[in-house]
């Protein structure tokens, strides 16, 4: 009997930890990206990016970066975990489950303007693919995204 309790009480506490963990990542990418769109509105476009091209700094942590698309035409204006991504236009990428996540975004920036995207996605850390939930956050003639893994 004991032994069922310790497995069921192990196990809940793993689930409010989890949940509380996704909770946590949800609220960092929020205030992320209240703190970037501001911080991009006071220093410009040139300065913002390369303040959020710093690795360890409160725009770049970890699995939490800022990437940038200009809404005119799609093209990736700065990416902070793969540079190389910048100037591409991603439009046409989908996850491994076949989702075209990029259409998903440019639906949410043109339409409501803020809101949520799921889909999977490399781990910027361990490089496995992962449940990752993207913010899409619409200011001037971008849209800014930030995400977290689950």
């Amino acid at each position: 009997m004991y032994k069922i309790f310790s497995v069921l009480a192990s196990l809940a506490i793993f689930l409010f930890a989890s949940t509380v963990s996704a909770e946590s990542k949800k609220e960092t990418v929020v205030s992320m990206m209240e703190n970037a769109i501001s911080h991009f509105e006071k220093v410009g476009t040139e300065q913002a990016y390369k303040d959020f091209a710093v690795k360890g700094s409160e725009f770049n942590k970890g699995e939490f970066y800022i990437f940038v698309t200009a809404l005119n035409d799609g093209v990736l204006a700065f990416h902070g975990a793969n540079p190389k991504l910048v100037g591409k236009n991603l439009g046409k990428l989908k996850d491994t489950d076949g989702k075209p996540f990029v259409v998903e975004f440019r639906k949410v920036a043109t339409g409501p303007g803020e809101g949520w995207v799921d889909y999977k996605w490399p781990h910027p850390v361990t490089k496995k693919i992962t449940p990752k939930n993207t913010l899409i956050k619409t200011t001037g003639d971008y849209y800014f995204a930030i995400g977290y893994f689950e």
